[in-house]
């Protein structure tokens, strides 16, 4: 993507003040930390800063942290500060308040209260003034007094836990012996463990669990109110009043003690609160569920005409009948005589809202006016219309390196058509049909008029059940599922008038199964693939290059896929000792010709065309997050590759090869024209040379620091931005095609030569809750390209010559851009699966 001179040199006035902002985000106080104090108090001291030091050599770095954030909630309200930043490193202090140390006095009593909820049952807190002046002298008639606080928390000691016990009966309560039984049957999934640092937020977590836990089993009345939790820190081997009858086990008692104050201890009892009414231990079972497919919003009324369809105690109610009964019991998780759960009402509201058949769906239990014991539903269903129709008009407009070396300026429009029916056959079954129409014409005064037509029509049907009879018993314990038929045409004729470079026609069509497993895991299985490519009409001067470069040659070898086993696995995972940390694994295979292969002898077309080859990616991704500091420091690595089996003279098929470069992957670089391997890197030099770079093999690894630079309108309209690294590369196989060219092929000898290493930043306009669009500028600061590799393996370091390059509007510097900046746009965060 090319930009002007101007947008250039914002973009890196921009970068030049992220680079200030992160070095110093995190340094200790000084006396001038804001670019400007408004609305001060005039010769009065004032709340200027507040530091926070957390003591406790037991304490890694970030635990410091966190519990610093913690600490500064407990600021009393005038020690506040409000700082708003603008133009990416702007801070203002406004409106500061009139110090007062009584201010400090009470943000130290909230802390050491904070302290004692997180198992700091014996911290304390001091404060004091920073020891550098706090009179700031300017203007006499505006004279600062500014007035730095510094607090000292010394925590001590955490406090961990010892004994639990959960709902003890300890009353002899009979009615208790269920909820007893029940939590000792789940006692893996307690928060509480010995040995564990206590805090009140862990406690709660635990009572939420154990709410959600009775309420998954019946328990319909029960509620958080219905329990509370006893911490007792008391040692009581010293009350007993034995103890001074036995002086050695007086000593021994004393010995423990003693370590107890160097290691305290607590015990923690959740019981249930005295004289609740009977009803919050009854269990319930479900009894009729009453289901409402048409609902037109408002009170539900029997006064209303319906036709009822009954089957097992559920009742569907129609007036005009546009859903089968047997579709919608299908979707319905609630089962009647079985206990109540509101776990089975959550998971029935995400599997009818994953129909994408009703706008509004609500669930409604009650207890049975038949039975006081039993639970009865209605299900409230809005449909949307059934037809939906939609149109989009897209353009965009490519600008070239120089009028010399490029192709003329390039505007491209497209028109897309959509048609779906979210209910064929009255059972949910939804298709959608989308026709894609666009042209590419080139301004004078090279190559003007039409460039480049596109034609695409493609078709998707999804049933919302999958056989279970090809699966296991519990595969009607999963969600989402899915029967998935998607087919596509497209039709690209790049040789309009004869002076193009090809006309390309790609036909696929893709069957399979979908669902999700108890733990999150999403399937996609697919035992049908079929994917054709024909290359026709092919210009002299395409057929030149062809000619020339075994590797574009090899490239665009044509032909069909033909699957029989293609699978996509992905999965989030919880890091149960890191709340804010996340991860989730992608994997993806898939094959051609493993059966239909094995026909080639009696079938003449997949001997000639059908390709047989594997091909196995996966992708890793692992987050750790900083809420209270709105950041987030964000890994991924990817690797993935293809073998062509039964040919070694051609590479993988170009529509299946891995591409590096874009907003997704190494961002210095546009989208597939990284490697393959240290190949070289030649300039376009017409319209109508081809130019697209993809391997058999990727390797790539990203990092990426996200931050918050203004918020523009507070949880509306937020300017975000990132540093970011990206370092990979995409290579060849070796075969025919490559033999004595290692610059493409993956050798392990090469790998450090064949990496690439960009660098950059990047700005994110997030419209929250909706959308997110970015920037992001890269710079290549390894190429492994030719002839770029020839000196110190490609590591191009700037200088500070350079910077006159960002900024001329000269031919040369024009092309230094171009050889080691690239700029991409893209939607949503990258890395995200």
């Amino acid at each position: 993507m090319q930009f002007t001179r101007a947008a250039v040199t914002i973009l890196f006035s921009f970068i030049a003040m992220q680079a200030i902002v992160s070095c110093t985000a995190f340094k200790k106080p000084t006396r001038r930390q804001y670019t400007k104090v408004k609305k001060y108090p005039i010769d009065k001291p004032f709340v200027y800063y507040n530091e926070i030091k957390v003591v406790n050599d037991k304490l890694s770095k970030d635990e410091k942290t966190v519990l610093g954030d913690g600490l500064r909630t407990q600021l009393d309200d005038s020690l506040q500060t409000i700082v708003k930043e603008s133009f990416v490193f702007f801070k203002k202090l406004e409106s500061p308040a009139v110090y007062d140390t009584g201010y400090a006095v009470n943000s130290a009593r909230n802390m050491e209260i904070y302290l004692k909820t997180e198992g700091y049952y014996n911290g304390k807190v001091n404060y004091e003034l920073f020891p550098f002046d706090t009179v700031y002298k300017g203007n006499p008639e505006k004279e600062q007094i500014r007035v730095a606080t510094k607090f000292i928390v010394n925590t001590g000691p955490v406090f961990r836990i010892d004994s639990i016990a959960i709902i003890p009966n300890d009353s002899g309560r009979n009615y208790l012996v269920p909820l007893q039984e029940l939590s000792n049957k789940y006692l893996s999934q307690s928060l509480l463990k010995k040995g564990k640092p206590f805090s009140e937020q862990l406690v709660s977590g635990e009572m939420n669990r154990l709410v959600e836990l009775f309420r998954n089993n019946g328990y319909y009345n029960f509620t958080r109110d219905a329990i509370y939790a006893d911490v007792d820190t008391v040692f009581l081997a010293l009350l007993d009043p034995l103890l001074a009858l036995d002086p050695i086990r007086q000593f021994e008692v004393f010995q423990e003690a003693q370590e107890r104050r160097k290691n305290p201890v607590i015990n923690v009892y959740i019981r249930t609160k005295p004289k609740l009414n009977p009803a919050v231990f009854q269990q319930f079972t479900n009894n009729k569920i009453v289901v409402y497919p048409e609902f037109k919003g408002g009170d539900k009324t029997d006064s209303i005409p319906y036709v009822d369809s009954v089957r097992n105690n559920i009742i569907v109610r129609f007036q005009e009948g546009k859903f089968k009964p047997l579709f919608i019991r299908r979707n319905l998780k609630l089962r009647t005589d079985s206990l109540y759960s509101a776990l089975k009402i959550s998971q029935t509201a995400e599997e009818l809202n994953k129909l994408n058949v009703w706008q509004v769906i609500r669930i409604q239990p009650k207890i049975s006016t038949e039975d006081s014991a039993k639970i009865d539903y209605d299900v409230l269903l809005i449909p949307y219309k059934r037809y939906t129709f939609s149109t989009n008009l897209e353009g965009v407009f490519n600008q070239p390196l120089n009028q010399l070396t490029g192709a003329g300026n390039l505007v491209g429009l497209g028109v897309n058509f959509g048609l779906q029916d979210r209910n064929i056959a009255k059972q949910g079954i939804q298709m959608t049909n989308t026709l894609r129409t666009g042209i590419e014409f080139g301004l004078p005064p090279i190559n003007a008029g039409l460039q480049a037509t596109e034609l695409t029509f493609s078709n998707s049907i999804t049933w919302p059940r999958i056989p279970d009879k090809l699966f296991t018993r519990k595969s009607r314990r999963w969600l989402n599922r899915k029967t998935f038929l998607t087919s596509n045409i497209s039709i690209i004729d790049r040789n309009i008038n004869k002076n193009g470079s090809f006309a390309l026609t790609t036909v696929s069509s893709t069957f399979g199964w979908q669902f999700q497993t108890p733990k999150n895991a999403l399937w996609r299985v697919s035992p049908l693939n079929v994917e054709y490519v024909n290359l026709y009409d092919i210009s002299n001067n395409f057929r030149e290059q062809l000619n020339n470069n075994p590797f574009l040659r090899n490239s665009f070898n044509q032909g069909f896929v033909l699957g029989v086993v293609n699978a996509g696995y992905k999965q989030p995972f919880r890091i149960k000792k890191h709340d804010n940390h996340s991860a989730a694994l992608r994997v993806n295979f898939e094959e051609s010709g493993a059966l239909f292969g094995r026909f080639k002898k009696s079938v003449t077309l997949f001997d000639e065309q059908l390709f047989e080859y594997v091909k196995a990616d996966a992708e890793f991704r692992y987050a750790i997050a900083n809420p209270a500091r709105n950041r987030e420091l964000v890994f991924r690595a990817a690797v993935g590759a293809g073998y062509l089996y039964d040919n070694d003279t051609s590479n993988m098929p170009f529509f299946k090869q891995f591409a590096g470069g874009g907003p997704n992957s190494m961002r210095a670089w546009p989208l597939r024209s990284l490697g393959p391997g240290a190949s070289r890197n030649d300039p376009r030099t017409g319209r109508n040379q081809f130019f697209s770079r993809s391997g058999d093999m990727l390797l790539e690894g990203n990092i990426e620091y996200r931050y918050n630079i203004w918020s523009i309108w507070p949880n509306t309209l937020i300017l975000r931005g990132a540093l970011f690294t990206d370092i990979g590369n995409v290579w060849n196989f070796r075969n025919q095609s490559n033999i004595g060219n290692d610059t493409v092929v993956f050798q392990l000898k090469n790998l450090y030569r064949d990496l690439s290493v960009s660098v950059g930043t990047g700005f994110r306009l997030d419209f929250v809750g909706l959308f997110l669009i970015r920037v992001d500028v890269g710079y290549r600061l390894k190429n492994p390209a030719y002839p770029f590799v020839l000196t110190n393996d490609g590591w191009r370091i700037p200088k500070f010559s350079d910077a006159a390059n960002l900024f001329s509007g000269s031919d040369a510097a024009r092309s230094w851009r171009y050889d080691n900046i690239n700029i991409s746009l893209g939607i949503g965060l990258p890395f995200q699966f």
